[in-house]
């Protein structure tokens, strides 16, 4: 196997581990953010909090491994574009991580809360709510804004050097700007129920498709030498 054979293989891996930890991850901590009781439910439940939180920052060493591993073949045609995605998929790595580190937050304020009898009016709720929302805005950043960008990015290398069939990194290219544009409205508080899963699918599904080409196919031979 050569190098670059190597480091697609690696590539499609780390897309793969990405998001199935991430999937992972969002089915078990859905439940217990999902309900008006979620500090109940968080403390109940710390230990699966505690592994929703494991499994996302896996996610998020995936994300940062995905531009360290395609790196150099990024870097062969265009150092600035390299160091940008590689910049790009590390702060989006870092914002992932730290959503997910106020969960286990959650956690233990739950538990306080508990501890304290469950007052109907306290200041648990409030920081709660407030720990909440920060981590589900910088959740966004992460996985929607700051994805958005390197995958447009990405397929944009791509586009221009054929590395993989033009159809997945067209795909990847429009995917990656509905997610940017689904980030972008979730922060200004825009109504997202009935465009969310069709701003969502078409990058989900392309980084799969993407990932499996790499490992079964690897980079077009000739434009990457």
């Amino acid at each position: 196997m050569t190098s670059d054979k190597k480091i697609a293989v690696w590539t499609g891996i780390f897309f793969i581990l990405a998001t199935a930890m991430g999937v992972a991850s969002g089915i078990l901590l859905g439940p217990l953010l999902g309900g008006p009781d979620y500090l109940l439910s968080m403390s109940e439940n710390s230990s699966t909090a505690m592994l929703s939180t494991f499994l996302n920052l896996i996610m998020a060493g995936a994300v940062i491994a995905i531009a360290i591993a395609i790196y150099p073949i990024i870097n062969r045609t265009n150092e600035t574009l390299a160091a940008g995605y590689l910049a790009a998929r590390t702060s989006e790595g870092i914002l992932l991580a730290i959503s997910g580190v106020a969960w286990l937050g959650l956690a233990s304020m739950g538990a306080e809360f508990i501890q304290a009898g469950q007052p109907e009016s306290s200041h648990f709720q409030t920081l709660a709510d407030l720990l909440v929302s920060s981590s589900t805005a910088t959740f966004t950043f992460g996985a929607n804004i700051t994805f958005g960008v390197t995958a447009l990015m990405l397929n944009y290398f791509f586009i221009k050097t054929n590395l993989v069939p033009r159809i997945i990194s067209i795909w990847g290219f429009v995917g990656g700007a509905l997610i940017l544009i689904l980030g972008s409205m979730k922060i200004l508080g825009l109504p997202i129920s009935s465009i969310e899963v069709a701003f969502t699918v078409p990058i989900a599904l392309n980084e799969m498709v993407l990932a499996i080409w790499l490992i079964v196919k690897g980079f077009s031979s000739p434009a990457v030498k």
